[in-house]
């Protein structure tokens, strides 16, 4: 019988949990961390300064960890997050943050990354999304929870996609995506744009009856001519609303008080405000310290 060894390198130092199962000829790197449960089915490359939490998957072909494509990071530690319960498709691709973008890219709990994937550096994936099949983010790109990206759309730097926002597949995403909406070009020729309410997305939100009522009403006044967007804003806010219109003007207020639509891209070249979520206030300080 021929003699075949299944071949995994997985550094003495890397901390992986008794019950992760690490496949044939995965790659583990000395500073990464892995929880409980974890999968790395085959040919999984996990590099850098990553954690990864409880009851993961990753399918044949993710890499994990690796320095970020961005000709101003100057080489030092940054990190990748990744919380618990998320399932990663084939050839899935993940950056650690950049020097300049705050040190950190954070994916958090309950995703699903479709097949050929790429979340770059300093990017904020919430909870609950689902970034269909080859899905492409640029650096310090938000995806807040419930999110729903179509198959091959391309989202540009400092793009933040809201709650429970649907994005249609092969989009160009230029700006920012308001909460509940229906984000897509009307054919090939036309500019993507709010088409609508994401119907889906305001079921998987659970809101209670009357808050869900007033939701409907903002986005029809709002969205209804987008050029008069800031003054239905203004005036949404002078009749005292509250809750989840408040949320959705607020979004669309700092879209605005943006660049080019983009309301990340007032912090370019500064620590975005996610920071103060995962590092402490020495690694902050210490990290501001170190910007010109």
């Amino acid at each position: 019988m021929s003699d075949v060894s299944v071949l995994r390198e997985v550094a003495p130092s890397a901390r992986v949990a008794p019950d992760a199962r690490i496949g044939p000829f995965c790659v583990v790197g000395p500073g990464v961390t892995i929880g409980p449960g974890t999968v790395l089915v085959r040919r999984v490359s996990v590099t850098g300064d990553t954690s990864i939490g409880s009851d993961n998957v990753f399918e044949e072909g993710c890499v994990l960890g690796t320095a970020p494509q961005d000709l101003k990071y100057a080489g030092r530690p940054t990190r990748l997050l990744i919380g618990h319960r998320n399932h990663f498709g084939r050839g899935v691709t993940v950056h650690v943050g950049t020097e300049a973008g705050g040190y950190l890219t954070s994916i958090g709990n309950d995703n699903v990354l479709g097949a050929g994937c790429h979340v770059a550096h300093d990017c904020y994936v919430d909870d609950h999304t689902h970034l269909e099949d080859n899905v492409m983010l640029a650096g310090h790109v938000r995806v807040q929870t419930g999110a729903v990206l179509g198959a091959m759309c391309g989202v540009h730097h400092f793009v933040t996609i809201g709650r429970y926002a649907r994005v249609g597949p092969r989009t160009p995403v230029r700006r920012d995506v308001p909460p509940y909406t229906d984000f897509a070009a009307d054919g090939p020729s036309s500019p993507p744009a709010v088409r609508g309410i994401h119907e889906d997305g305001i079921a998987r939100a659970a809101l209670a009856g009357d808050e869900e009522k007033d939701l409907r009403r903002a986005m029809r006044e709002l969205f209804e001519d987008e050029f008069a967007v800031q003054t239905k804003i203004e005036q949404l806010f002078s009749m005292g609303v509250e809750g989840e219109v408040a949320d959705l003007c607020t979004f669309c207020r700092q879209s605005l008080q943006g660049v080019y639509g983009r309301h990340r891209e007032l912090f370019r070249g500064g620590l975005p405000p996610e920071v103060h979520e995962y590092l402490s206030s020495e690694e902050i300080a210490k990290i501001q310290r170190s910007f010109p």
